[in-house]
């Protein structure tokens, strides 16, 4: 590891919580909180307790309240919290002992289903387990505290990660979820009196890896799981933030975590539904996509009215995180209008993306732009330098599916297409020779950070020699109309790249028949001359190619490099090449329950369709790529070429660039 990578995770490990003056005590090399000696101290004490029967009757959770309500009436699980809930609100002891006289053999009859990440029902099994044994401690008698210990340690034991929680990544990964930072963590502090093992690991583990990783990207303002679980991971993060804080520990965190949402807010579409980015499910067309629970949490802790906006408008937590909701939202924060925002967005390192919209109306064009500084690997795909635009519907797409008939985690469809380069809009140097390894084919695309393998640690991220850095961000600007990104990108590809570089501009050209353009350079330098180079273009429609310009719904493309001589452009899908590799195709059916229960037949994913291949014709060790990208009415375009500067006319509006791709301390719209 570099000296400014030390440095960076050395501040990191030390995080932001452990100036605070509190308790704190060093276990195996790990300083973690000293728990206060009293109950309830889990997700909420004693003064927090004495103002349940106000919250239950607080018009604001009235909708919460409702929605626990019938969870009660069809789960034993939940109306065992339920009843531990009002037991703390009313003090009713006979209540308590039939609470405690149901729970524990629910925790003793609970194993693991017979299903995919099962540890995730034995783990919630045990949040039941410690809120029981925190919340009704004083009723509990020395053999029933034994024995819910021992179930609590059995459940433990079902999970993933293991226990003792060695095994599994701490940057990303299933124990970046909730075994370790809620449930494992929830069940030491309950138990901690009695058992103080489970707490020590647990608190020991998140402070030593899970927490200096998310203190150091947090800083990006940004999440690295993509559209679904993006979202579903962040939540996870916020309970050791109220955890923690209702302990008396205030924020353990960087601060900066309470912008990480805004990814969601500035990604999401008219229609409720998000952009796609890494392994998306197959929500509903038509349907607003939740955003877990980290949303509402991280406006409560923070007291941002925007975000409250965006958990109101995107929908409610999962059913096993309503009674979060009801303990720790703030019930005093106001809603903020989304469209006090401004209209672009920059998330710096370690992502370096930007979005840029033209309005937060329901004609919005929202155009996303990505470098990847860094690749997380797990559900973060291949796709430094990337692009969609989104304009009534998807018109530049994120291609492939994570559901279906060979949707999978690591099925052929994902491995050979829908992780890698050749699903999104961005670039291939094909090799005929390369080998990614493994039964990973050759896309022509970029390399596999880590080896696909989750980084453990975030040293293990910063190590240069496991390649998880794939870009860096060369320049960014916005303005009331435009929006600017170019990053270098080499590092995402093997040794078969000298340099590749790409620049974004996105154009807000005010104009309701032509809202937006976005214009796209790139400067590719192989390894080998012989090495084919393809610009990438996915869309939902059969695209119509004639000559150097190609249309697609709503969407137009002009190629002014290569020059028309120079350039072949070709369509690539239909039956049978939906997922066209090199001559395989990677099939992946719909998934036919999801078609069922969304409002609309039609290609619910939005991740299958078409592709239009830019390529030269003439073999060259170096390319340049000038494409100029507009929803609704086509504008002329005209190539404009000044000595070392290349760009385009547009309209009214001309765009230069650096022929060799460098920064450029000029303005890059020219007028």
């Amino acid at each position: 590891m570099n000296t400014f990578a030390r440095f960076i995770a050395l501040l990191a490990n030390i995080g932001f919580a452990v100036c605070l003056g509190a308790d704190w005590q060093t276990v195996d090399g790990t300083k973690i909180p000293v728990l206060p000696r009293e109950h309830p101290r889990l997700y909420l004490r004693a003064s927090h307790a004495a103002q349940l029967p106000a919250r239950l009757k607080d018009p604001v959770l009235q909708p919460v309240v409702q929605q626990l309500q019938k969870l009660v009436k069809r789960s034993p699980q939940f109306k065992v919290e339920w009843d531990a809930l009002q037991y703390l609100a009313t003090k009713d002891r006979s209540l308590g002992r039939a609470t405690i006289e149901a729970a524990l053999p629910m925790l003793q009859q609970c194993e693991l289903p017979d299903q995919q990440d099962a540890c995730r029902v034995t783990g919630r099994m045990m949040v039941t387990g410690a809120i029981v044994y925190d919340w009704l401690y004083g009723l509990l008698t020395p053999n029933e505290k034994q024995a819910f210990i021992k179930e609590l340690v059995r459940l433990a034991k079902t999970q993933e990660c293991g226990y003792p929680p060695t095994r599994q990544g701490s940057v990303t990964g299933h124990a970046s979820e909730a075994q370790i930072m809620r449930d494992m963590l929830s069940a030491g502090i309950a138990i901690h009196d009695e058992f103080p093992e489970m707490y020590r690991l647990a608190a020991g583990r998140f402070f030593r890896e899970h927490l200096p990783a998310r203190n150091w990207f947090y800083n990006g303002h940004a999440y690295h799981q993509g559209a679904s679980y993006g979202p579903y991971r962040f939540g996870w993060d916020t309970f050791p933030l109220f955890i923690f804080d209702r302990l008396g520990f205030g924020n353990v965190y960087n601060p900066e975590q309470r912008f990480v949402p805004y990814l969601w807010v500035y990604s999401t579409r008219p229609d409720g539904q998000r952009l796609r980015a890494g392994d998306t499910g197959a929500e509903g067309r038509g349907e607003p996509w939740s955003e877990s629970v980290g949303t509402i949490l991280t406006a409560s802790y923070y007291r941002d009215g925007v975000l409250l906006s965006q958990h109101l408008k995107q929908g409610g937590a999962r059913e096993g995180d309503t009674i979060f909701e009801f303990l720790w939202r703030d019930t005093t924060l106001q809603p903020k209008p989304i469209e006090s925002l401004p209209l672009t967005r920059y998330f710096g390192s370690p992502f370096g993306w930007m979005i840029a919209r033209t309005s937060w109306g329901e004609d919005a064009v929202i155009a996303e732009m990505k470098i990847n500084e860094y690749n997380f690997a797990n559900h973060q795909h291949m796709d430094a330098g990337a692009f969609q635009i989104y304009y009534k519907d998807g018109q530049a797409i994120d291609s492939g599916r994570y559901t279906g008939s060979s949707g999978k985690y690591g099925s052929p469809h994902c491995r050979n297409y829908f992780w890698r380069t050749i699903a999104h809009n961005s670039l291939l140097i094909y090799d005929p020779a390369e080998k990614f390894g493994g039964d990973y084919g050759n896309d022509g695309g970029q390399r596999l950070p880590g080896g696909r393998k989750e980084p453990r640690t975030l040293e293990q991220l910063l190590d240069p020699k496991n390649g998880y850095r794939t870009g860096q961000v060369l320049a960014h600007a916005s303005g009331p109309d435009f929006a600017f990104l170019q990053g270098d990108i080499t590092a995402a590809y093997s040794k078969k790249v000298k340099q590749v570089i790409r620049s974004f501009v996105f154009l807000n050209l005010q104009n309701s028949r032509t809202p937006a353009a976005l214009i796209v350079f790139d400067r590719v330098v192989s390894a080998n001359p012989a090495f084919k180079k393809f610009w990438l273009l996915h869309t939902l429609k059969e695209p119509q190619i004639a000559g150097a310009s190609a249309s697609a719904d709503r969407l137009t493309l002009d190629v002014l490099l290569p020059t028309a001589g120079n350039a072949t452009l070709e369509k690539v899908g239909g039956p049978g090449k939906e997922f066209w590799v090199f001559g395989t195709n990677y099939p992946n059916e719909p998934d036919k329950k999801a078609l069922r229960r969304t409002k609309s037949s039609e290609n619910i994913a939005e991740r299958d369709g078409w592709r239009v291949e830019v390529s030269p014709k003439t073999a060259s060790a170096e390319d340049l790529f000038l494409t100029v990208m507009q929803v609704g009415e086509r504008l002329p375009v005209k190539l404009i070429e000044a000595g070392d500067r290349v760009g385009c006319q547009i309209g009214n509006r001309s765009v230069l660039f650096y022929r060799d791709g460098r920064p450029s301390n000029q303005p890059v719209v020219s007028r």
